[in-house]
């Protein structure tokens, strides 16, 4: 496990495929989550802070390593959680777990879907944007908040490189469109905040990202 903090932001690192998530402070004592690996929601038990909320979950995809503690957090805290697309045992690649011995994730309600394009809304006090950004897969959303220069990108985009697209849903023309029209655009000092791996900026991968 591996716990990063900036500023309102805190990092947890684990699972089988060492998945970043993330907390967020939207509020005085109300926090959001951006995806919930494995040993995401024992984690959060030990860093929220006295009387403290996880009010909102958003998902970046919803594959089995970024989803696997969602139903806990939402029983543990009943927070509402946020997707592009309803729950779906295609979207979670559940086979694909089977097959390389890791566990089935269990279903969950998504309260509110954002399926393309993007979307605003204001979770707590903060303006968060939803970036429609498919290519690792058909229900990838990168989620930007301007306030704390940060977007979070799931598998869409890493520090010197981009997801994979061999996976059902992929497609690396399309990725790389998604990632030009909705990431390179944000301002360049822009965090970015992957769902594996070390951070990065939108700065440095628009100069040096190679497959950009």
């Amino acid at each position: 496990m591996v716990l990063r903090m900036r500023s309102q932001i805190q990092q947890y690192t684990g699972g089988p495929l060492m998945c970043n998530g993330y907390l967020v402070e939207a509020a005085p004592g109300v926090f959001v989550a951006i995806d919930a690996p494995a040993g995401f929601a024992d984690w959060l038990r030990g860093v929220l802070p006295p009387n403290a909320r996880l009010a909102h979950l958003l998902i970046t995809h919803q594959h089995f390593d970024h989803i696997a503690d969602v139903r806990q957090l939402v029983q543990e805290t009943a927070c509402e959680v946020h997707a592009c697309a309803p729950y779906s045992a295609q979207l979670t690649l559940e086979g694909h777990a089977r097959s390389w011995g890791i566990p089935e994730p269990p279903s969950f309600r998504v309260v509110r879907t954002y399926p393309e394009g993007t979307h605003e809304l204001r979770l707590a006090d903060a303006v968060w944007q939803a970036l429609h950004v498919p290519g690792h897969s058909t229900d990838s959303l990168a989620w930007y908040l301007a306030d704390a220069r940060a977007v979070f990108t799931g598998d869409a985009l890493f520090a010197g490189s981009i997801g994979r697209t061999d996976l059902p849903g992929g497609s690396a023309a399309q990725l790389v469109q998604s990632i030009r029209e909705k990431l390179l655009p944000l301002p360049p000092r822009t965090e970015v905040l992957p769902g594996h791996g070390a951070s990065s900026t939108i700065g440095e991968e628009e100069i040096n990202n190679p497959f950009l």
